[in-house]
């Protein structure tokens, strides 16, 4: 069994408690508070730079060229579509430039850096995958169930669901797929470890933004 197809079955229950979120399910009937998307829009611009660096560094420590360029392009991709939520939605709804990074975004932007930096450069792949894959995987549920053509988030909807995107997760898969078959046991024990925290910070990331996160101090 490749190493994706057991990351995923792992957290296939957290998977579904994602997709039953109340942030999720009111994102796909527009029914979700527009304070609560321009929250989430907000924090996920700066998750999406920190990723975009978190990307560079994964990049600069692979061996495999194609490895290199292809994680070159993702941190590339991550900077354009932060740039993109700044130029649509930020003007759209009145998001002010200077976002602060909320607890749960902080921990989870922390936590991806960290492994990129320190970890086994295979943990630290893994570490990103869920970013990927899950947000391909919520994208593709709430396209494929929403049911009306004036969908009040339609532009973030079509962001995740598109092609373009789609053929980035299969090659993220692919590469730590490869990276996981020249691993050791123990190293590859640690990449679903890797891969099963972030998918929970995932989870934390949507919930923190239906409750409008602050700090409690």
């Amino acid at each position: 069994m490749k190493f994706s197809q057991r990351a995923w079955e792992r957290i296939t229950p957290l998977y579904e408690k994602i997709l039953a979120m109340p942030f999720n399910q009111e994102l796909m009937e527009g029914t979700l508070e527009i304070e609560k998307f321009k929250f989430y829009m907000a924090q996920d611009a700066y998750y999406l730079g920190e990723f975009g660096k978190t990307l560079s560094t994964l990049s600069g420590r692979l061996h495999d060229l194609n490895h290199v360029l292809a994680f070159s392009e993702f941190a590339s991709g991550a900077i354009v579509v932060e740039r993109a939520l700044h130029e649509s939605y930020f003007k759209e709804f009145g998001i002010p430039d200077l976002v602060n990074p909320s607890p749960t975004c902080l921990l989870y932007t922390n936590y991806i850096l960290n492994q990129a930096a320190y970890s086994n450069v295979e943990v630290g792949v893994a570490g990103v995958l869920p970013c990927f894959w899950i947000y391909k995987k919520v994208g593709d549920y709430i396209y494929e169930n929403h049911h009306h053509e004036g969908h009040r988030y339609k532009k973030w909807i079509e962001t995740y669901a598109g092609e373009e995107f789609a053929q980035s997760v299969k090659l993220a898969i692919d590469i730590t797929d490869a990276l996981a078959e020249k691993a050791s046991p123990e190293a590859q024990e640690k990449m679903l470890d890797a891969f099963e925290m972030a998918s929970k910070l995932e989870w934390m990331f949507w919930d923190s933004a239906y409750k409008i996160e602050k700090w409690e101090v």
